[in-house]
């Protein structure tokens, strides 16, 4: 019988294999019914049917309902965005699938007819969602991948028509298409493009300038990387706009051509480094072992481990060190760990390191100073100490819990329950002299304290 039961299981999954098996009637019969309740599906199902006969009909069906969509002027409403962009993404995959396969040079007048819907259709629209706008972008990209099929216009000419999509697009669709249609253009095309589009902004002045310069400023660069032209990149930096994560991204790449001085150079540029500085201490660090400059890369990983409690940036410091050094400064690492400024960040080093005990001292030391929203942190810590120090565990499952509460984040109660109930669990492999609140005594601390937060105490299972 158990048997039977699992095969009857197995036939009834929805699989190729087993929808084959159903015959053509019967699978004609459940497209009909499911196309007469679903319009989207019934004009998937046309799309089809002309894919069947030829590019001809399937070309005259696609463009009749994007030239339909084009006609249509009333708003959409925001339950009416996830269908409409279902539709569009079929037309887009019809495109780019049967129809390319079949004429290439079809496909791409279809989709470019495609992407002239993406102005109107977002004036008419709210995509807070965004929908719309992967589709269409989508669409910009499968644009560029259409055109390095055969009958693809000359580079130059082509680069003429990618300037005028850029230039024209206010939404961002055809951010991916310069990427995309790279192969096309070759490198003359993108020679070509990039001389237009300086052409073009010397041309401009005032507010069409201004705009303008946006999107060159991610054109050019873009361009200078796809010739993997560091130099071209380097042109694309305005000296007196400089600032860290420009200087971060041409140190990048010029470390990646081996131009490794240099990086240096424009790592230690006088400039704001704000979140950035991390990022170029790495790249210091990378310059470093490039240049084979081992005392400075030992310096560096010290100072990266001293300035975030890096694990990686110690463990290589260590490694590094002479013979018999290593388990000194190891233990004055971690001492230097506990007194550091940021707790959360801390107790997230010891953790990993891992050293628990140390970690639990910090805990038991610094535990009100612990920010309770950083549930990323106390949470995997809590789970990670549970074990071998239920103590700990259970403080940090309380100040999650009382981060939440002093806040009145309703919100995350459920999330609170389930660190009430953790802490709980604990209770009971706690010894009676541990130097930590009985769990029933904080239970009624917290009443005293949060006892009107019904939405709270409604969800914890007594």
């Amino acid at each position: 019988m158990a048997g039977k039961g699992k095969a009857s299981r197995s036939s009834t999954k929805l699989t190729l294999e087993n929808l084959e098996s159903l015959g053509a009637a019967r699978l004609a019969r459940l497209v009909l019914n499911q196309a007469e309740a679903d319009p989207i599906f019934a004009r998937a199902a046309r799309m089809e049917m002309a894919a069947k006969d030829d590019s001809g009909a399937l070309a005259h069906e696609i463009g009749k309902r994007l030239k339909a969509i084009r006609r249509s002027r009333s708003f959409i409403e925001w339950d009416k965005v996830r269908p409409l962009a279902q539709e569009l993404d079929q037309l887009r995959a019809s495109i780019t699938g049967p129809l390319a396969e079949a004429s290439p040079v079809e496909a791409v007048e279809l989709m470019r007819l495609f992407l002239s819907l993406a102005e109107p259709v977002f004036e008419r629209a709210d995509d807070s969602s965004g929908a719309l706008g992967d589709v269409f972008r989508q669409g910009g990209e499968d644009l560029g991948k259409l055109w390095c099929r055969p009958g693809a216009p000359e580079p130059q000419i082509l680069a003429a028509v990618i300037l005028g999509l850029i230039e024209s697009d206010g939404y961002g669709v055809f951010d991916a298409l310069p990427e995309a249609a790279s192969p096309a253009l070759g490198k003359e095309g993108r020679a070509a493009l990039r001389h237009m589009l300086l052409e073009r902004q010397a041309s401009l002045a005032g507010t069409e300038r201004r705009s303008f310069d946006y999107k060159a400023g991610w054109l050019l660069p873009k361009l200078a990387d796809l010739d993997d032209d560091v130099d071209a990149y380097i042109a694309t930096v305005d000296p007196e706009r400089r600032n860290a994560l420009l200087n971060a991204k041409v140190a990048e790449r010029l470390i990646a051509h081996g131009r490794v001085e240099e990086a240096l150079g424009w790592i230690d540029a006088p400039t704001e480094r704000g979140h950035i500085e991390r990022e170029l201490a790495d790249l210091k660090l990378r310059a470093f072992m490039a240049l084979g400059r081992r005392e400075d890369a030992q310096a560096q990983r010290k100072a990266i481990f001293d300035r975030w409690l890096d694990g990686t940036a110690l463990r290589d410091w260590l490694k590094y060190l002479p013979d018999f050094e290593d388990l000194d400064a190891e233990q004055q690492a971690l001492n230097q760990a506990m007194a550091f400024e940021a707790g959360i960040s801390a107790l997230a080093f010891l953790v990993e390191w891992p050293d628990l005990q140390r970690a639990g001292k910090l805990i038991r030391d610094r535990i009100d100073r612990l920010d309770g929203r950083a549930y990323d942190v106390l949470r995997p810590c809590a789970e990670t100490l549970a074990s071998s120090d239920p103590v700990g565990a259970a403080l940090l499952y309380r100040r999650l819990v009382t981060g939440v509460l002093d806040r009145g984040a309703s919100k995350y109660y459920p999330y609170a329950v389930r660190d009430f109930v953790a802490a709980g669990k604990l209770a009971d492999r706690i010894d009676g002299t541990a130097e930590i609140v009985r769990h029933a005594d904080w239970v009624d601390q917290l009443r005293k304290s949060h006892g009107r937060k019904v939405g709270f105490w409604s969800q914890i299972p007594f």
